[in-house]
């Protein structure tokens, strides 16, 4: 821990508060109903699109928060991506506020010149499906055909790409983005090995991008209806599962062959795994989904601290535990908290996140 470069490490003593915690034991906070940890969780989503506005970039998110550099810049895949978390807790916890704020979301995403970003199309969509703003649809295509257009060099860029372009594809009725799913989907599925695993361009592969490649695995398999695509996603899911402790621990990083190798856990990738399986929970009725999702749920409520002064800490999710392993550590990144709060409704009201739009038949 104490070999980390000097700008990632904490000095402050609420730094050095977090860090002497999580020495003496990790995953020890108290772990209370879901509601409370989504609310919780959601007012500091709320701080982080305030820290934005404050730097100079209304409506956007703060990619996250460090404890060297304080709050990040904002995000635009981040604040798009947001965009279809805020709008179903907005209804289920008559908080219209955060309706507000999605809104200000998709204007901060409107304001911006197209480009390849997964995220920033995820967004344009809930805004077109889910706000029924006008605009949004159209420049969902225009990026669709930027992204469709960029070279993709790892497992996780390929996955994005097919589930964007499939989602945009299928919204729009667009046989040349359909194509381009597929494309990008086969050079995906060509890249798992034998046991579900991916690579990723070196060593260890962590488990947020294994989570993040399920995840669009098993939502571009629904769009595309690929049954390729959800034999792979299948092999994934119960490769992780498997690797998932009875209390709901999971390695941060796995090598082929779901060998574990990160001591520490990425709360991320397990947030985000926590709602693929409740997802497949969703698409497959099959009831045993759920319990690994719940054991990952409890594990993360007991990571999270909803007391304290410091408001960018407070109810804050950190990348990793304990908090100075693995490439993110010292960080609590705001997609963290969007993947928790996205398990815990999916989990509450039986949402679907991201949500089904209707899709069109190509001329």
């Amino acid at each position: 821990m104490f070999a980390l470069p000097i700008r990632r490490t904490p000095w402050r003593p609420r730094h050095l508060r977090w860090v002497m915690q999580d020495m003496a034991g990790v995953a020890r906070q108290p772990e209370q109903d879901h509601r409370t940890h989504l609310r919780a969780t959601l007012e500091w989503l709320c701080r982080a699109q305030d820290a934005s506005r404050d730097s100079g970039a209304s409506g956007c998110v703060a990619a996250g928060f460090g404890f060297g550099p304080g709050w990040l810049p904002a995000s635009a895949d981040a604040t798009g991506r947001l965009i279809e978390t805020l709008l179903p807790a907005a209804t289920y916890l008559a908080w219209p506020l955060l309706e507000d704020r999605a809104r200000a979301m998709l204007e901060a995403l409107l304001a911006q010149t197209d480009e390849a970003s997964p995220g920033r199309i995820h967004g344009l969509i809930a805004g077109h499906a889910q706000l029924g703003h006008g605009e949004s649809l159209a420049r969902a295509v225009c990026s669709a055909h930027a992204l469709a257009e960029t070279t993709m060099a790892t497992a996780a860029q390929h996955a994005q790409a097919a589930h964007a372009l499939a989602a945009v594809g299928s919204l729009a009725g667009l046989p040349d983005l359909l194509d381009a799913a597929r494309h990008n989907l086969g050079r995906l599925l060509a890249r798992q090995t034998p046991c579900g695993w991916f690579p990723d361009t070196a060593g260890p592969v962590s488990t947020a991008m294994l989570a993040g490649v399920l995840r669009n695995l098993i939502e571009t398999a629904r769009l595309l209806g690929d049954s390729c695509a959800w034999q792979a996603a299948s092999k994934v899911a119960h490769g992780m599962r498997g690797q998932m402790r009875e209390d709901g621990r999971l390695a941060g990083a796995f090598d082929d062959g779901w060998m574990p190798a990160a001591p520490h856990v990425c709360v991320g990738g397990l947030a985000q795994l926590a709602g693929c399986f409740l997802r497949l929970a969703q698409l497959t009725q099959d009831a045993g989904w759920r319990d690994p999702a719940w054991r990952a749920l409890a594990w993360i409520k007991r990571s999270q601290r909803t007391e304290g002064d410091d408001l960018a800490l407070r109810d804050a999710l950190p990348s990793a535990v304990p908090i100075w392993a693995g490439p993110a550590a010292f960080s609590f990144d705001a997609l963290n908290a969007k993947y928790f709060v996205d398990a815990l409704m999916m989990d509450m009201v039986g949402i679907v996140i991201p949500p089904e739009v209707q899709k069109v038949e190509p001329a």
